[in-house]
């Protein structure tokens, strides 16, 4: 036998050079599959998320002549995540508690079909002159449509005129002879909406607090006969927030 058929005989199958290049190739492919499993599961983490944070970074916003120190995971817009100034600012809280989003009240705040134990507080500076207290007498008492009845712990109803543009609006106020009663209008009838869930049989009341903010807040009708506990705990907690 030859001496170069010896040698072809004696080659080994596969080359270091070959061997080398495979095993970068297998290198390559499992560094590509850890990166794809760890996106997919952050991926799959914001989306469970939907917009949601744990995040207790505060940032502090001014609107109009206030500041307002809020932590991340109580405001609602991720775009609004950052100090400085801005138009307004658009909160949420679990109820009882006013507490922001945590893993531990996920399922609260990833509702989809309801509100029930949140409350939506939008921060504005105020461009009019009376809060929903204030108008009470001189406007929306003129656009009820038949007398009071009775409703949940001291409250009376109205039925507010449809054509006036309150259509399935009910007036809920204080049985009180206060110039200012405790007003809030609440939604009562109507179709569902996924993308406004948080008005569905839902209420609104708008207060002032700090130097001249509006916080307008919504909350589910279930929990009206909490007003006044849900009164306090709004302006407490928004008051908490002013930087004087």
């Amino acid at each position: 036998m030859s001496d170069s058929a010896s040698t072809v005989e004696h080659a080994p199958l596969l080359s270091p050079r070959f061997i080398w290049k495979l095993t970068g190739i297998v290198t390559v492919l499992c560094v590509i599959t850890l990166a794809i499993a760890v996106a997919g599961r952050m991926i799959g983490k914001s989306i469970s998320y939907a917009g949601n944070t744990a995040d207790r970074t505060v940032y502090e916003i001014v609107i109009g002549n206030d500041v307002i120190s809020l932590p991340a995971n109580v405001i609602r817009f991720e775009n609004q995540r950052v100090s400085g100034v801005q138009d307004a600012v658009d909160t949420y809280f679990s109820w009882p508690g006013m507490n922001g989003y945590s893993e531990a009240r996920r399922d609260i705040f990833s509702q989809t079909r309801s509100a029930h134990g949140l409350i939506f507080a939008r921060i504005a500076q105020a461009t009019m002159s009376r809060d929903m207290s204030g108008r009470f007498t001189p406007i929306y008492k003129r656009l009820t449509d038949g007398p009071p009845v009775a409703g949940p712990n001291g409250l009376n109803s109205f039925r507010l005129r449809p054509g006036a543009g309150y259509a399935n609006e009910l007036m809920y106020v204080q049985q009180s002879p206060a110039e200012r009663p405790y007003a809030v209008r609440c939604l009562v009838e109507g179709p569902e909406t996924e993308t406004n869930f948080a008005t569905m049989t839902g209420c609104q009341r708008d207060i002032f607090i700090g130097k001249d903010l509006s916080v307008t807040y919504r909350f589910s009708i279930d929990l009206l006969p909490h007003w006044q506990q849900i009164e306090r705990d709004v302006r407490q907690r928004i008051e908490m927030a002013l930087k004087n």
